[in-house]
């Protein structure tokens, strides 16, 4: 399984990073999930009017997801100790997510902000890439010599392409398979985590039918002599 550290609204923006056709798990420090409220309230996320909208409606489905009680939980449970990781959260048969409690140490000064700083030392700490949209960060990285390799989006693709086959499943990235223009799926109807679906299934659960009593008809049939009975004797008198 490929392994990545990126922030999550990527995921509202580059649409593909969700749909891989090899397993990927991406590690999500927890203060950008926290982000994802503030990019929410902001106007502009990305310069494009339409395309804006459609990645702030992403943004929204994103937040239902993270706010899904059972995935709520497993990140919650991080917040005690710094650098806890949280349970695999599964998003999709290919997507796993594992929020990290990462701090910002200040190690790399101002050259970094505090989320990129956690980042970096979320990706120096698991030893895997930083995937990012920012051609700026990047250069920076490069600058400063910091220990950890970053991607450019843009060849998220030819990565997974060129990933070895894993159990069984072969082929790379396809884009044309991809929605074109379209929100993302947790954006039209929120993602069902396998955690949540567990939940879901305790709570749908169709009460148990009250059985029927299949001697009834026998008992009243036989009220039914009873009294034709009593009112024959009477006649009779």
């Amino acid at each position: 399984m490929q392994r990545y550290v990126l922030e999550p609204v990527l995921f509202a923006i580059f649409v593909e990073l969700l749909y891989p056709s090899e397993p990927v798990e991406y590690l999500i420090p927890y203060s950008t999930v926290m982000e994802l409220y503030e990019l929410l309230e902001s106007d502009q996320i990305v310069t494009d009017p339409l395309q804006n909208e459609l990645v702030k409606q992403n943004v929204r489905g994103l937040i239902e997801f993270f706010e899904q009680p059972l995935v709520k939980k497993k990140m919650e449970k991080i917040l005690r100790v710094p650098w806890t990781k949280s349970s695999p959260i599964l998003f999709s048969e290919h997507v796993t997510f594992t929020v990290v409690f990462s701090i910002d140490n200040a190690e790399y000064g101002e050259t970094f902000d505090p989320v990129e700083t956690e980042l970096l030392l979320l990706a120096r700490r698991e030893g895997v890439p930083i995937i990012s949209d920012q051609l700026e960060f990047e250069q920076r990285v490069v600058s400063s010599k910091a220990p950890v390799t970053v991607v450019d989006v843009a060849d998220f693709g030819f990565l997974i392409e060129d990933a070895p086959e894993l159990d069984g499943l072969g082929g790379g990235f396809d884009s044309e398979a991809l929605p074109d223009a379209e929100p993302l799926r947790i954006a039209e109807e929120p993602v069902q985590s396998y955690e949540a679906e567990e939940g879901a299934a305790a709570q749908s659960a169709p009460p148990e039918k009250k059985k029927e009593n299949s001697l009834l008809p026998y008992i009243l049939g036989g009220l039914l002599v009873i009294l034709a009975g009593s009112l024959l004797s009477l006649l009779w008198r």
